[in-house]
């Protein structure tokens, strides 16, 4: 763990400080690496569309594909208050005379969902809380799918909690993000024969995503994964050994009607 954290150091000392914001300590982890919180060096200066706080995902130029994916996948989704936000992306030169691309953020001061289900010690979040939080990733997902892409990685720890200040108080809003690993639904295999790679977290794939392998992950995937943050949200901590029970009880309906998750959504939302 210590050599871990060591490796990380390393790497915010290699890539450094961008333009006009200095680079701060890692506040979480993404498909493509390390995340970052970024601080504007002018608070105050006002010709920028730059918010004072950011989170920055970074990457040598030459290892950035993942991230320059999920700039080219945001500019799809930037009227939609659930999905958070993308300020643009730099590209400089650091210290050390490394070409380092950077991938400017909103940034989430409320953290993650994983963080809101962790301080609940396992006693599950308010229903009236698990209502509004899955009614605003619903709203998310359907700009996703809507635009004729698929996540691939929802889970809890992509889910960042952002507070909004309203004529009645704060309110948290939750937001989608983590869009490395999205691609376009139904989109075809470059190699038919090339192996099968499932993408996202294992705790959050489908029955059919895992019994046939060979079976392209599709927006009802992201559906079951929401009806899993939904079961997590309410009654227990989501172990791999759950998730293993409820695809073991799915396998024989892989391919026919079968009860999801997605239920549990439904009810929730229900007026």
């Amino acid at each position: 763990m210590k050599r871990k954290h060591e490796e990380l150091e390393i790497k915010k000392s290699v890539y450094g400080d961008g333009n006009r914001w200095f680079r701060g300590s890692i506040i979480g982890k993404s498909s493509s690496g390390p995340v970052y919180l970024a601080t504007l060096k002018k608070p105050k200066w006002r010709l920028t569309h730059l918010p004072v706080l950011m989170a920055v995902k970074s990457a040598e130029v030459s290892d950035s594909a993942l991230l320059q994916r999920e700039s080219l996948v945001l500019r799809n989704f930037h009227a939609c208050p659930y999905i958070y936000r993308c300020f643009g992306e730099e590209v400089f030169t650091s210290d050390r005379n490394q070409m380092v691309y950077n991938l400017l953020l909103e940034y989430g001061s409320g953290g993650t969902l994983a963080d809101v289900i962790k301080k609940t010690g396992g006693n599950g979040l308010p229903e009236s809380d698990v209502r509004r939080y899955t009614r605003y990733i619903l709203e998310g997902l359907d700009c996703v799918h809507s635009a004729g892409y698929v996540h691939r990685a929802l889970k809890p720890e992509n889910i960042i909690i952002v507070p909004i200040i309203t004529s009645t108080g704060t309110e948290y809003i939750a937001k989608i993000g983590d869009f490395g690993l999205a691609k376009k639904s139904k989109q075809a295999r470059k190699i038919l024969t090339m192996p099968y790679k499932l993408r996202g977290s294992l705790q959050y794939s489908s029955p059919e995503t895992l019994v046939d392998k060979g079976l392209q992950q599709e927006p009802p995937s992201d559906v079951w994964a929401l009806g899993l943050i939904v079961f997590e949200m309410s009654l227990q901590e989501l172990t791999l050994l759950a998730t293993k029970k409820l695809v073991a009880k799915s396998q024989f309906l892989v391919g026919k009607s079968y009860p999801r998750p997605i239920f549990l959504v439904a009810t929730l939302v229900a007026n």
